[in-house]
């Protein structure tokens, strides 16, 4: 049995403690390169297998530090070489006596974790040294004072600059260390809650089971009943040391913030493809591909089109197609931030930059885009002043926070729409001319649905089955009377006023065909619209008379040809038939 392994449970904490302080995965290894310890989601991204060539040459190096996991010398040979999960690792021997008798391992698999290992090396290997010292210690069965006074000291210098609120007790409860981010959520002053019970700010049964009993807290919501609502996540852990329980760690996150990350993780990840936006017509056919061709690259893009068309969609979906697509997609609506609010929202802000401001500052939607996409909707509607500071940014790529002295390097891709003008915006000076070059490098304009009316039949289809689904009735479509009118209409609203009288329709209509009588008023009467004049009607009937004949050729003119080509034509076969002799098919 290995050194290391003796201590096995020890060891365990000691790798819960880290990972709890630090908010990186960590791993215990022995000399026989066995895992004898790991943080608890360790095993769910990486191989129990370890790769003895890259440890045998962490142990003849003493301290490694990878940058870039899979591609190091290091890694030859390994099974996840050039395709490694991790983003970042720091590995620390333990030395016991002059022998090599395990590493520590720190093993970041986000952007976030990896910046929390490689902007702070130094001061967690100078916590790994420590760490190791300490399971060198208990092997020589030191005093427990000594450990706990070493892991004390050491996790003071790290749970500063984690993210999550921290604080550890004793067994009784009495807190030890606190970070700011805790003193904040508990709304207590770091100097006042020190020696202060736990217990007393937290009244949970929960925080008395973990000291007494060892049982670990996962994600317990705590919601106070005083007039200083304290609503927060508590995790926690106890501290072990030789089978006594000699304090706990807890992490504590405002449900707020919790929220709040939830709901920007989820808008960044709305997964769009050119897949997800329909229309086969010829004008929709040349915009998809040219935006496809726009994809692969890597420059700005304007967005025109009117109200409705689908502007955002097709940035979701270049940017779901592009290089940047592991990234996040950021979308501003530049028309719905207030004016006095637009820069910090953009560029964030610095501690103490105006009233209110958040404590250590905050960052902006383009430092939180950082390798993807920030989609600048309503660009048109941002104000001149702004203007001026985009075409910096687009210029330079960099970004000064609001309070800030120092200029940050960004690197995103921007995307701009807009339904207006921009042209009479710049002639009537609302617009900047350079800013407008400067976004228009790659240009895609967006087809009104009154330029691609044969798109009709698919989106109506498309909005049918969605809506008969959310809805739970069984509409099969619109009779003749009710999509001519839709034909004909001059559809102002778009796709999206399109969606919205399907789902009006299809709550209103009682039968499995939609009538002219279950449209909007708006629509069905043609008051105040205008419509294209009967010359183009005659067109989609000769459309529609193509499509017939198309489907009657794939199918047959046998009755069940006739049954097949009236379901892919999404009509009944009285339907079919009718429209047959109408349009003079022969």
């Amino acid at each position: 049995m290995t050194k290391i392994k003796r201590i096995k449970n020890t060891a365990k904490h000691v790798v819960i403690a880290i990972s709890a302080a630090i908010g990186v995965e960590v791993a215990l290894i022995d000399s026989d390169f066995k895992l004898i310890a790991t943080s608890k989601t360790f095993l769910g991204k990486k191989s129990i297998k370890m790769n003895k060539t890259y440890l045998k040459k962490v142990y003849e190096k003493g301290i490694v530090v990878l940058s870039n996991p899979g591609y190091h010398e290091f890694c030859k040979g390994c099974e996840c070489e050039g395709k490694c999960p991790q983003t970042a690792e720091v590995d620390h021997t333990i030395v016991f006596e002059g022998e090599i008798i395990g590493v520590i391992l720190m093993v970041a698999y986000t952007s976030e974790q990896r910046d929390r290992l490689l902007n702070h090396t130094n001061e967690l290997l100078e916590f790994l040294g420590e760490m190791a010292n300490l399971l060198c210690n208990e092997i020589k069965l030191q005093e427990l004072l000594r450990q706990e006074t070493m892991l004390k000291s050491h996790l003071e210098t790290t749970i500063n600059f984690v993210d999550s609120g921290i604080i550890t007790t004793n067994r009784v409860g009495s807190i030890a260390q606190i970070n700011s981010q805790a003193a904040k959520i508990l709304n207590v002053k770091k100097s006042h809650a020190l020696g202060m019970n736990l217990q007393d700010i937290l009244s949970d049964d929960g925080i008395k089971q973990l000291l007494d009993k060892g049982d670990v807290i996962k994600e317990q919501e705590f919601l106070s009943g005083t007039k200083d609502t304290i609503h927060c996540l508590v995790s926690g852990n106890p501290a072990i040391v030789r089978g006594k329980i000699v304090g706990g760690v807890f992490s504590i996150k405002d449900i707020r913030e919790v929220r709040s990350t939830i709901y920007e993780f989820s808008e960044k990840n709305i997964a769009c493809t050119f897949e997800d936006i329909y229309g086969e017509s010829e004008p929709m056919r040349r915009v998809k591909k040219d935006a496809r061709r726009m994809a692969s690259a890597d420059s700005t893009i304007l967005i025109q089109g009117e109200s409705g068309t689908g502007k955002e969609l097709f940035a979701r979906a270049i940017h779901s197609h592009g290089k940047r697509f592991r990234y996040p997609f950021i979308p501003i609506n530049c028309a719905a931030i207030p004016e006095n609010l637009l820069e910090s929202e953009l560029f964030g802000y610095d501690e103490g930059a105006f009233s209110g401001a958040r404590k250590g500052g905050k960052p902006g939607k383009f430092e939180r885009a950082s390798g993807g996409t920030v989609f600048l909707d309503e660009i048109g509607d941002m104000p001149l002043h702004m203007q001026v500071k985009l075409l910096r940014v687009l210029q330079e790529q960099t970004i000064e926070r609001v309070g800030g002295i120092k200029f940050m390097n960004i690197d995103v891709r921007i995307i701009a729409a807009t339904n207006q003008d921009l042209s009479q915006m710049i002639k009537d000076r609302k617009f900047r001319e350079d800013l407008f070059f400067r976004l228009n490098v790659l240009p895609l304009h967006i087809p009104p649905l009154r330029q691609r009316r044969t798109d009709i039949y698919l989106l109506t289809k498309v909005f049918i089955e969605k809506y008969n689904h959310k809805i739970c009735k069984s509409i099969c479509g619109f009779d003749d009377d009710a999509m001519e009118t839709l034909i004909s209409y001059y559809w102002p609203g778009n796709v999206r006023e399109l969606e919205n009288t399907i789902e009006y329709s299809v709550n209103m209509e009682t039968e499995e065909t939609i009538k002219k009588n279950s449209l909007p008023a708006s629509i069905s009467t043609r008051t105040g619209l205008h419509f294209e004049k009967n010359s183009l009607v005659s067109k989609l009937r000769e459309y529609e008379k193509l499509l017939i004949l198309e489907a009657l050729e794939a199918s047959g003119q046998t009755v069940k040809g006739k049954k097949i080509a009236a379901k892919e034509l999404g009509v009944s076969l009285p339907t079919l038939y009718r429209r047959i002799k109408e349009l003079c098919i022969d």
